[in-house]
């Protein structure tokens, strides 16, 4: 293999740089325009009434609590394997975390262990899509009617995912999405909610409305990354320049790869940084996207195919179901294997970047220690997760490539 394969790709475009520049020839009400354009246009493709962007998506869940009514002791139900901030705002928000195990078909929770986690406490449900994957949406909205639950639907990795046709976003309550640097659309940052309750929206724009505009510094700041980060991804730039240097850190036993995606707790202070409003800027560059998302994930799912096919009958390496209820748009393509580190390794060695990812079970973390919960399924999916590259640069020869070399480890057991 000639070019080194990278772990993940900051999604960037030049069309994208271009959009950014255009807004400082605005004036203020042009700005404003932008945003409004852009929360229209994303509420329209969800097919919701309203949508309200945000600083960030921990801000997205944390408004949208807030806005719901949601006071402190209250419990809502949670998959044990998530992102860890989502647990942290919600106990910043003293509400009580109750988690649910999920099943391995597709690292989700499991909506048959909801019902008996359910208290005279509960009051919320979070219906989370995992890695760009729906959950089992019917069931859990089945449950949440008869309880008298309120659904918070947390699709910020399954942006242009469908359950029975339906785009994922369009069940909850109120829904909230990610817009960060590796996600199919890329704000530098950012979030959005999206409901169809007109005061719940009056709510929210009223707590924006009361936010200082982001800094231009911190943007500019965070423009400058993603453009070093998306030029040392490019497959000759990594393969000559970053992949040598990965390759002589792990030769010293550098922690590099293990390191990377382990995530401290956040606070009440560190929350504040994102009481800021989505700018002009950013919605210039997801209008860009906007047009093109469909194409996009389309590409990803073309590359998951080609993996689904190889793979479906290696026995030592686990995939997730398909189900023709739901559209996967795989936002990550996540493989379970024993003996996890070695097998990194291995692939490293070939030039294929491979990583856990960021998705923990939360559920027997220390940080979590008071909300305790036995969760072998969300405990086996950390222990056993590999985040391979899918991202959309990546055509169907690079994708043989990765099949093959994960077959070949396959035949190595």
């Amino acid at each position: 293999m000639l070019d080194k394969i990278c772990r993940g790709r900051v999604q960037f475009s030049l069309n994208m740089l271009n959009a950014f520049f255009s807004i400082w020839r605005k004036n203020i009400e042009g700005k404003a325009a932008l945003v409004n354009e852009f929360e229209r246009k994303f509420a329209a493709y969800i097919g919701g009434n309203y949508a309200i962007s945000t600083a960030s998506a921990k801000t997205a869940l944390y408004l949208s609590l807030q806005a719901l009514g949601a006071r402190e002791g209250d419990e809502i139900i949670v998959p044990a394997y998530t992102v860890r901030e989502v647990i942290d705002v919600i106990i910043i928000l003293g509400l009580v975390p109750v988690f649910v195990d999920i099943n391995l078909k597709d690292a989700n929770i499991d909506a048959e262990l909801i019902e008996d986690k359910i208290s005279n406490k509960t009051r919320f449900v979070l219906m989370t899509h995992i890695y760009g994957c729906p959950c089992d949406v019917a069931e859990i909205l089945k449950i949440s009617r008869k309880y008298n639950l309120v659904v918070v639907e947390d699709a910020a990795q399954a942006f242009g995912g469908e359950y029975k046709l339906k785009k994922t976003g369009s069940f909850g309550k109120v829904s909230y999405f990610s817009f960060g640097s590796l996600k199919n659309l890329n704000t530098l940052g950012g979030g959005i909610i999206v409901t169809n309750d007109c005061q719940i929206a009056q709510f929210l724009r009223k707590k924006i409305e009361e936010m200082d505009n982001i800094s231009s510094f911190e943007i500019l700041r965070r423009l400058c990354a993603a453009v070093v980060i998306s030029f040392f991804t490019l497959p000759k730039i990594f393969s000559i320049l970053v992949y040598p240097v990965l390759f002589l850190l792990k030769k010293i036993n550098f922690k590099t790869r293990e390191t990377t995606f382990k995530l401290k707790s956040i606070n009440s202070s560190d929350l504040k940084k994102y009481n800021v409003k989505f700018s002009s800027a950013q919605a210039a560059m997801g209008l860009t996207q906007m047009a093109n998302i469909d194409a996009m994930n389309n590409a990803r799912i073309n590359n998951a195919k080609i993996l689904n096919e190889n793979l479906k009958d290696v026995s030592t390496i686990k995939i997730f179901k398909e189900n023709a209820d739901k559209k996967n748009i795989y936002l990550n393509y996540v493989i379970r294997v024993q003996n996890r580190n070695k097998f990194v390794d291995d692939l490293f060695s070939q030039g294929f970047d491979v990583s856990p990812g960021q998705v923990i079970c939360c559920a027997d973390q220390e940080d979590f220690k008071e909300y305790y919960c036995d969760c072998p399924m969300s405990r086996k999916m950390q222990k056993e997760n590999i985040y391979m590259p899918i991202y959309s640069p990546l055509n169907v020869m690079h994708m043989h490539e990765i099949a093959a070399a994960l077959r070949g480890q396959s035949d190595k057991k």
